[in-house]
């Protein structure tokens, strides 16, 4: 017998029944809002920036420690979104002061924080930048954000801080 062949979809794949997004209800608090991303030259950083200039944001503020991500997403962005207005911040999360500077300047509505040591095996040798970076940053941002006001503020986090077993997931848990 022959059984009728198909293309493979995403949720053949997942272990997981597949996560549906209320677009309108995104739209709603993206759509003529200040929106703040950091770690916006970043792999998941750079692709909310991306998924974000769809909602028509009032401006996009590309915050990021390097200036080589930073420079190429702001690039990509002003190619694809040439009537987007954004400005690009080079900060480090860990400087308080600066991030509260920031957090002045722009007064962000949303706040997507996507800025963090992500690979298990360098934090394992360096848990102190781990947990400077992924904790006191994290802080630091919640905390401006917190003295200017800002409606939302989304933590991108990872699968690793559900029990953790190694320092990333644990700075990220905390």
């Amino acid at each position: 017998e022959v059984k009728k062949i198909r293309d493979v979809q995403v949720e053949d794949l997942l272990k997981r029944e597949p996560v549906t997004l209320n677009i309108e209800e995104i739209a709603g608090y993206l759509q003529d809002s200040v929106v703040l991303i950091t770690g916006a030259g970043g792999s998941i950083g750079s692709e909310l920036c991306r998924q974000v200039c769809n909602f028509k944001p009032k401006k996009l503020i590309l915050l990021g420690h390097g200036e080589n991500s930073i420079f190429e997403i702001e690039q990509e962005l002003r190619t694809a979104y040439p009537d987007l207005c954004y400005e690009t911040e080079i900060a480090d999360i860990k400087d308080r002061e600066k991030m509260l500077i920031i957090f002045k300047r722009y007064t962000p509505d949303v706040v997507f924080h996507a800025a963090a040591h992500k690979h298990v095996p360098l934090m394992e040798r360096n848990p102190e930048e781990a947990l400077k970076n992924n904790i006191l940053g994290t802080y630091n941002l919640a905390d401006a954000a917190d003295k200017v006001g800002v409606k939302t503020f989304v933590l991108v986090s990872t699968d690793k801080a559900v029990n953790p077993t190694n320092v990333m997931g644990a700075t990220k848990r905390v």
